[in-house]
Formats: C-alpha cells, structure tokens, sequence
C-alpha cells in the first residue's frame, strides 16, 4: 500500500488507523508492514511481551516443529544476515529471543500497548470505524481490526470433577510460569498427548518420581534428530534462504521439504522399507 493511499485513508478523530490485536509472529510482522505504509497502527497484546504463542508457551520441551531457519522473517537481508541459530529445532527460550530482538531491531516496541486485553469489538456502520473496550474500560478507535490471535495460546480445560478444587501443584502448558516449575522426585500426572504433552513428557520423564500419562487415543511420535548448528553450517543455510523460501511458499504447509506423490504400495516393499527407515533416521518431523 503506497503512502499516498494511506492518506486517503486516514481518519484523524480515530485513535488509530489499524489496530492490530496479538503481539505473536503475525501480528509485528503486521505492524512492520503497516507502519512502513504510513499508517498510523497500534499493536494491541494481552500479555506483557511480544511473542505470541511463544511467549506463553513455557513449557519444559516445547521448541520448533519446522526447521528454525525455515520459520524466520524473510522480509529483511539484514536481519537474515543478522541473527544465527543455535539449532535446527530452536527451543522456546530462543525462539522468544528471536522475536524479542525483531522487535527491538524495527523499533515495534513504542506501537506496541502491553497488558491490553480487547473483550469487546464493535463494528460502528455510520462512520465505517471499530469500537474496541479493553478490559480495563477504556476504549480505542480505528478505522480497520486486524486479529492475529493466532490458535494456539487459548488454553483448554479438561472437563473433569474437581479440576477446581485440586489442591496440589497444577500447571498448563498454555499458561506455564516464566520462573522454572521443579518436578525432581514428585508424582507427575499429564493430561493429553497432543504435541504440547508429548515434549512436555519427554522433557520431565527423567526428572519426576513417578509419571502417569493419560490419553483417549495413543499418538505415534517419530524422534526429531536435532542437532547444533554451527557457524559454517550456519553460513550454507544463508547462502540457500532464496531457494528455501520458494520452496516454502510453494510447499505443504510452507515447509523446506514436499511430499512423495507416490502412494505407498506403488513401490515394491523393499524399496518401501529403505524410504521409511531413511525418513525415520533423518532430521525433522
């Protein structure tokens, strides 16, 4: 959108031209864009930081499921150029990191509102604006809404009895504490095997006592193979972004791999087997 476009948009007795809800991936990546334009934009983020997902997703072994490089900003050289990555599955520690130093490096920050929790959105026909309460009381006014809430930082409950009223340590993954949870000789029970409890998990089995899963249906989980990047490493990965954001804008799910179109009884078993195994003992999901 050119500047000039943005002029005819503006509405000066509006606090803002676009809100933007969620602080997560989506929503700097919006804010650069929009600012960049020349619209006056306001982030608007519940929590105390930037990160989105990653910021309140805390939890012993949560990390990438995509390879991290894969899963940066494309929209700068110099942040590319920029910033190395530890490994080719990043943690939440870093990952947080990562998002932490964009925001500071596109100077988002001061567009930014922290701890402002939007609980009402109301849509105004005569003047073409939003209406937007905060759960303080306060209103904001703009001419468009952008929600990047994202799916994943909504957390959900199990409907069991007396959920309330437990009296021991409980915790969600969703909602997980910046400071370090102890599991180290305690009896541990995990609710769920999505991929949240499978790297919760694995991350505490060695830790606990005692650990008790419970889930509906059993998950099949591949091992990931991570391993360290290294700066030599690092230097082929930037010298190959191009092609691998083509690849990723092209791919299932904007990954660095595509899939086989084979069906799988249209190779013989032996060939099959080797294929598997092969994917088995690779990096990657």
């Amino acid at each position: 959108v050119s500047s000039g476009a943005s002029n005819k948009f503006v509405n000066k007795s509006l606090d803002y031209d676009v809100v933007v809800i969620g602080a997560g991936i989506s929503g700097l990546y919006q804010l650069y864009c929009l600012r960049k334009a020349g619209f006056r934009v306001c982030v608007l983020e519940r929590g105390t930081g930037v990160g989105g997902t990653w910021y309140w997703n805390r939890y012993p072994g949560a990390r990438f499921d995509s390879e991290s490089y894969s899963y940066a900003y494309s929209f700068s050289e110099e942040l590319l150029e920029e910033w190395n990555w530890s490994e080719h599955f990043a943690s939440q520690p870093e990952i947080l990191r990562y998002l932490e130093y964009v925001a500071s490096r596109f100077s988002l920050l001061k567009n930014i509102r922290f701890s402002c929790e939007v609980t009402k959105a109301h849509y105004i026909d005569e003047t073409s604006h939003w209406k937007l309460t905060l759960s303080n009381g306060s209103t904001v006014t703009t001419r468009v809404l952008i929600t990047a809430l994202g799916i994943l930082s909504e957390p959900t409950f199990p409907d069991i009895e007396g959920i309330d009223s437990f009296s021991g340590d409980s915790y969600h993954t969703a909602l997980w504490p910046k400071t370090p949870v102890e599991f180290k000789g305690k009896n541990v029970a995990v609710i769920g095997t999505g991929a949240s409890g499978v790297q919760t998990i694995q991350e505490i089995a060695a830790t606990v006592r005692h650990l008790t899963v419970f889930q509906r249906r059993p998950n099949w989980c591949a091992p990931l193979n991570n391993s360290p990047i290294g700066l030599d490493e690092m230097k082929d990965i930037r010298a190959n972004y191009n092609d691998m954001f083509a690849l990723c804008s092209e791919s299932h799910g904007g990954f660095i791999w595509t899939l086989d179109p084979r069906g799988t009884f249209e190779v013989n078993p032996e060939e099959r087997m080797s294929f598997w195994e092969d994917l088995y003992a690779s990096r990657g999901m």
